[in-house]
């Protein structure tokens, strides 16, 4: 009897252990943020192009514009704006809350950069891995200090001196209510009075402005040009891919 007990406990001991599987890594997540109105280009035009670029990531698109009230409201109204960042930033804690190794990328057009950096600033250092802004329409000297801070890698900035909608920005304002042309145009200037710690996240900063070469390639100097699919699939998708 003995020796049969044996026998089994030693079969027992020899069976092979099932190893559970490991979970694979969560596809990283961009939030796609339009600029103001209702027509909207980033989303359609990312869906179609990004992939074919290959970055296989989940789209999401991030829809804050009003309902009604047509596009100087989305630009002028700063408190909906800001409530608006803060619904971003909480979608995106809650997201990093469930699945802390999901990279997340934020990518804004126009206004939407404004959306995109306010949400930034509310979250905890290092939160996301790039912030992508095209034809931002920020004021020049908005301090970008907050959202480099809370960006692991860069914030990539694409401008073009040939962007005629946001000379505009003179007579209507910026996103951040200033009343200049916007960085959109010629890019983000330094802070003069910058500390040591916002000096090193402004060598962070990337900005990439449109050149005559981009025509060649059928990508114009316009303001919603960086929001086609040709624009995005060899501009933007790098950025995406980029370690």
């Amino acid at each position: 009897m003995s020796s049969t007990l044996i026998l089994v406990g030693w079969c027992l001991l020899c069976q092979p252990t099932a190893v559970a599987a490991a979970e694979p890594d969560p596809k990283p997540v961009v939030y796609l943020v339009g600029g103001i109105g209702r027509m909207i280009l980033l989303g359609p035009s990312a869906r179609f192009a990004l992939p074919r670029a290959g970055v296989d990531y989940e789209l999401r698109d991030y829809h804050w514009q009003h309902d009604k009230g047509g596009q100087l409201r989305d630009l002028q109204d700063e408190p909906y704006l800001l409530q608006k960042s803060l619904d971003l930033a909480n979608e995106i804690r809650a997201s990093l809350a469930s699945q802390p190794n999901r990279p997340v990328y934020l990518i804004g057009h126009s206004a939407g950069c404004a959306v995109v950096v306010h949400a930034a600033e509310l979250l905890p250092a290092q939160s996301v891995e790039r912030i992508i802004m095209l034809s931002p329409a920020l004021s020049p000297t908005y301090d970008l200090t907050r959202a480099l801070r809370a960006t692991k890698r860069e914030i990539v900035a694409f401008n073009s001196h040939l962007d005629p909608t946001l000379h505009f920005t003179k007579l209507f304002g910026t996103a951040d209510r200033v009343y200049c042309v916007a960085a959109g145009v010629d890019g983000f200037t330094r802070p003069a009075d910058l500390d040591n710690e916002g000096q090193r996240c402004y060598e962070r900063l990337v900005q990439i402005p449109w050149t005559w070469k981009r025509l060649l390639e059928l990508q114009g100097p316009w303001h919603n040009s960086p929001t086609l699919p040709l624009y995005l699939g060899r501009q933007v998708a790098p950025w995406l891919l980029e370690p």
